[in-house]
């Protein structure tokens, strides 16, 4: 996935407005905590100003550099400056701009309070396998119901459950939970990369267009020529309503011309630790 993509985000304006949107960053949780509040952040009382980004490349280094190690999801809110009250003024960036970023980039800072009404869109920062702040991407309508968000392998997830019996499997690291559920769903034509999980495996079709499961072997590397297995409600056709991935084999999926929703059910429970990808 190309760094800096960000749906809609330098597009023609939301608002149909002359001036672009500034993107400013934010734990997902700070945001959602006061609905109805301007958007405060310490920085204000601190420096004087809200901290923006001009565009979706600087943005994402900024949050490589300062929110790498963060626990928890972040979003950027395209705020529309003509619907700001503050004055907004591009100015050199506060201390040294961030890897990646030149320094003769200008930052947008917000001398103000932010409002609520001047935010016209989110979006949600996408991480790779290591961790890496990758792009900016829109909900689609399944995953703004769901309340899903990025996974790393690609697609939109929220886990559901988790079992509460523990126990040490034999070959793990530490504890699990015996079992673990998300959902998991696909954009049309949005496909998972390569991994491979410690557990088994089991999805579990629910709605949208098929599925397409790729099973890679249990090699060093995918297999070039991995095995199908299509997840859907065309049973006269070969689908599929559920498949088994067996822990260790390498596994992607891809959707088609329709958005795709499943669940996946692991056991012993899933962990990050027991996740590799290519």
């Amino acid at each position: 996935m190309r760094r800096g993509r960000a749906a809609g985000v330098r597009r023609v304006r939301e608002t149909g407005g002359v001036s672009e949107p500034v993107l400013h960053l934010i734990p997902l949780e700070r945001w959602r905590s006061e609905p109805d509040m301007p958007v405060v952040p310490s920085s204000l009382d601190h420096e004087g100003f809200v901290h923006a980004s001009p565009d979706a490349g600087t943005l994402l280094a900024v949050a490589d550099a300062f929110y790498r190690d963060a626990d928890q999801p972040m979003v950027a809110l395209l705020i529309d400056p003509d619907r700001l009250s503050a004055p907004l003024r591009w100015e050199e960036a506060h201390g040294a701009p961030p890897p990646g970023v030149s320094g003769e980039v200008r930052f947008p800072h917000i001398y103000g309070p932010v409002e609520r009404s001047a935010v016209v869109g989110v979006r949600y920062l996408r991480r790779d396998p290591a961790g890496r702040h990758v792009a900016l991407e829109e909900r689609t309508g399944t995953a703004e119901a769901l309340d899903l968000l990025p996974h790393p392998e690609g697609g939109w997830y929220r886990e559901t459950w988790r079992a509460p019996a523990e126990f040490e499997p034999d070959g793990y690291p530490g504890r699990r939970a015996s079992a673990t559920a998300i959902y998991f769903a696909l954009a049309p034509g949005e496909r998972s990369r390569w991994h491979a999980v410690r557990s088994d495996e089991l999805w579990l079709w629910h709605s949208g267009g098929p599925l397409t499961l790729l099973l890679g072997g249990d090699g060093e590397r995918p297999a070039e020529r991995p095995d199908r297995v299509v997840l859907g409600t065309g049973l006269a056709a070969g689908q599929r309503p559920q498949a088994l991935v067996p822990g260790g084999v390498w596994q992607a999926a891809e959707a088609g011309d329709a958005e795709t929703l499943v669940s996946c059910v692991v056991s012993p429970g899933f962990d990050f630790a027991d996740f590799r990808a290519e």
